[in-house]
């Protein structure tokens, strides 16, 4: 027969397994999808953000340029 865990139990399982692993976690992988990956020869390096994403927020804020153009000043 399996044991059966209560909440609290399981909550202090979680947080001590999160714990353990600092490479985990919403800032981690915000991080990494938004800044180049670590340097292992240089891990205390400032790290660019990719080309990518760059182009990412310029691509929105040009839409968003456009969106705005169009709804607010192109009325009479």
């Amino acid at each position: 027969m399996t044991k059966e865990f209560t909440q609290s139990e399981v909550r202090s399982m979680l947080r001590g397994y999160l714990e353990d692993r600092p490479d985990l976690g919403l800032g981690k992988a915000v991080s990494g999808m938004v800044l180049e990956p670590v340097n292992p020869f240089e891990p205390d390096a400032a790290r660019p953000l990719r080309k990518a994403f760059v182009l990412a927020v310029f691509c929105v804020l040009a839409l968003l340029g456009v969106f705005v153009y169009f709804n607010l000043w192109s009325c009479p």
